[in-house]
């Protein structure tokens, strides 16, 4: 995917009016005042605020795939794996707190098609990994089945959502990578119990 410095300048402005103000804050208008450009110069490199959002996506999607892959290619256990896939999530949204909106997307998933297919596959891409290292975990006793796998994969992307959730209402109050590995930790001793 090539997307010009430009572009990237646009989806990062338009991540921190996400992050202040809301998807219905986040307007053409209100983009253009915030860089401070003209409305024109928004439109020359997109064709509306949809296109923006949509490359915005896909660019978050690039760069999950470009830190996880060198972590899924290393030759240690899965739990090592899936603790340093999420480590890596939080440390990224904590040093790009505005686009933690895309996380918490709530209203974003109802703004289009596009949209919403671009959320679905970053979605179905992170939960297929975690579920993945989470039955390797099983498979080589790094975690017991004190619970179905399912309910497993819940709780861990249920506590992520809940940690981001969090620290966004708090106004990024707090160290996102310390509470976030917290959580983690704290599953895998959940998941340490015997059953």
């Amino acid at each position: 995917m090539r997307i010009t410095d430009r572009q990237l300048e646009i989806i990062a402005a338009s991540g921190k009016i996400l992050a202040s103000r809301g998807i219905s804050g986040l307007t053409v208008k209100a983009l253009a005042a915030e860089m401070e450009f003209v409305e024109s110069a928004i439109y020359r490199h997109f064709k509306s605020k949809d296109d923006i959002l949509v490359l915005m996506l896909e660019y978050l999607y690039q760069n999950i795939q470009e830190r996880f892959d060198p972590i899924l290619g290393q030759d240690v256990d899965p739990k090592a794996k899936l603790i340093q896939i999420l480590d890596s999530q939080f440390r990224y949204f904590s040093d790009n707190p505005h686009f933690v909106v895309v996380v918490l997307s709530d209203g974003l998933i109802d703004e289009s098609e596009g949209i919403r297919n671009q959320i679905f596959k970053m979605f179905l891409y992170k939960i297929q990994i975690i579920n993945d290292l989470v039955t390797e975990c099983i498979t080589s006793g790094k975690i017991n089945t004190v619970i179905d796998q399912v309910s497993m994969v819940h709780f861990l992307m249920g506590g992520f959502r809940l940690t981001m959730f969090k620290w966004k209402s708090l106004k990024f109050s707090f160290d996102l990578v310390t509470e976030g590995n917290k959580m983690v930790e704290d599953f895998f001793k959940l998941m340490a119990q015997k059953s």
